[in-house]
């Protein structure tokens, strides 16, 4: 009896459409890719975890194939509505960061400028809770961006630029 049931709960997830998260399909020449950013930032670890995912390899600047270099990267604090009381109320985090990736000399994905934010209510009767939410908010704007400049490179072509012409 216990197998039947087991048997059809794999049918019935088998016909609904069910299917595990598939890798995106990036260009091969990023196989052996160089992260140029520095290993204190915050986005490193969810960036590198993201890459390598994608069966991506990180090696050294004189192994790579290809640089995916981040350039602007920053996250900032911003008062979103302040009470009648004329404290905050809610904060947003907005993070904003440009990225470009080069294979040997040439510019083969142009600067992309990708932002992303997350809102959040502020007590200051609560301040520990409040503290601890911006941090937990803060990772996770980190993590969506790893993932965001991966569909990013998954969704553009790769073509040498004419550095001449910039």
């Amino acid at each position: 009896m216990i197998r039947i049931v087991v048997f059809a709960g794999f049918i019935l997830m088998a016909a609904c459409g069910y299917q595990l998260k598939q890798p995106y399909e990036l260009h091969p020449a990023l196989g052996k890719t160089h992260l140029a950013l520095s290993l204190t930032s915050p986005l490193y670890q969810p960036l590198a975890t993201a890459l390598t995912n994608q069966g991506i390899v990180l090696v050294k600047p004189e192994a790579a194939e290809a640089v995916l270099v981040i350039g602007q990267n920053h996250l900032v604090k911003e008062i979103q509505s302040i009470g009648v009381n004329n404290r905050v109320q809610e904060y947003r985090l907005v993070y904003q960061l440009d990225f470009r990736v080069l294979l040997g000399d040439d510019v083969v994905m142009d600067s992309n400028t990708l932002q992303l934010s997350k809102d959040y209510a502020f007590d200051i009767g609560q301040i520990t809770g409040a503290q601890t939410e911006e941090r937990l908010l803060r990772e996770q704007l980190y993590e969506d961006m790893a993932q965001m400049i991966i569909r990013t490179l998954a969704n553009q072509k790769l073509k040498p630029v004419d550095l001449k012409s910039m």
